[in-house]
């Protein structure tokens, strides 16, 4: 059912439903956490409050990801809309508030339908209504899914047509560039033989710039990342002081990747879901790794993938990149 179909009900096309979701993330957050050196995956950043902030984020000076691909697609859309054609199915990985979505529709010569896949249950609700009311003859599609662990979409014979994937943003660079090649070479399966990636990638440069971006001056991505113990508290019931971890944020430069972390600032024990998990003074929890590739390494990568480059843009500083690639016959 298209949200055409039913707008002024909650969206029925959902995969997972909010007690499978939560079931997931304790299991995940207590083996992150057991795990050496303790992890906490990056797509649990996104509930409701923590895809508020970073939106906040994307405004902030400081991080210039969002606004130099969002000149990218100002300034070369037509050029992408053009390779893309007429009659696409959409595909898209991590909507978020669907600005760069919204774009992309306008940009297309009568789309055919638009599939937004997110984990944030609220955003998705969010921006699918906004498109439906933007778009009111496009045929959308949410699904509410962890597209990191599958994406098994629900195509039929109404979504038959050339399908193009499109992931903005560097999301990309939150796998390692072995789970990137691995999460790509599905989603080439997905586009199929005929089918198409749009995608964006962050740019090494300068490490001043890209910490900067991590470690903003008014502080929100701290809270951004610290959200992580807030969500944890509600969804185990449980009442961590926040206090004791600090936002800590580099770039490593041998790993060619931004790492995100927490720190436990004091000695403390953590009981959750039944189990004890022991933090020192000092310990890193790792939250996120952000790759930053050259052009050629992600060319390379996109290669190895099943993907073949067919045109590339970049802003006018150089520090991002947007390829169109069409898969492998």
């Amino acid at each position: 059912m298209g949200i055409q179909k039913q707008r002024d009900t909650a969206i029925a096309d959902e995969v997972d439903d909010s007690s499978q979701a939560s079931g997931t993330f304790k299991a995940e957050i207590i083996a992150g956490l057991k795990h050496t050196p303790k992890r906490i995956q990056s797509k649990f950043f996104y509930d409701e409050r923590g895809s508020r902030l970073f939106e906040e984020i994307t405004l902030l000076e400081e991080y210039y990801l969002t606004r130099v691909e969002i000149e990218i697609l100002q300034k070369y859309l037509s050029e992408m809309a053009a390779l893309i054609g007429p009659k696409a199915v959409v595909i898209e990985f991590g909507t978020g508030a669907g600005v760069k979505t919204r774009m992309l529709i306008e940009a297309l010569d009568k789309p055919k339908s638009f599939i937004p896949i997110d984990i944030s249950r609220e955003q998705l609700n969010e921006a699918s209504r906004e498109l439906a009311a933007r778009f009111p003859s496009l045929d959308i599609r949410p699904v509410c899914a962890d597209y990191t662990s599958t994406i098994a979409i629900p195509l039929d014979s109404e979504t038959a047509g050339k399908k193009i994937v499109f992931f903005p943003g560097s999301t990309i660079g939150n796998f390692t560039p072995e789970e990137a090649v691995g999460f790509l070479r599905q989603v080439a399966k997905l586009a199929g033989p005929d089918g198409a990636l749009l995608i964006g990638f962050d740019r090494n440069k300068s490490t001043k710039v890209l910490e900067d971006a991590y470690n903003d001056n008014l502080g929100i991505t701290a809270k951004f990342n610290l959200n992580l113990i807030h969500r944890i508290n509600r969804e185990f019931a449980v009442n961590i002081p926040v206090e004791n971890f600090d936002h800590f944020a580099f770039f490593n430069n041998d790993e060619s990747r931004i790492e995100m972390h927490l720190i436990s600032r004091v000695e403390q024990t953590l009981m959750l879901g039944g189990e004890e998990i022991h933090l020192g003074a000092g310990e890193h929890i790792i939250t996120e790794y952000s790759y930053k590739y050259s052009s050629p390494a992600f060319q390379g990568l996109l290669g190895s993938s099943g993907f073949v480059v067919q045109a590339r843009w970049t802003d006018s500083n150089g520090y991002f990149e947007v390829c169109y690639c069409i898969t492998k016959s």
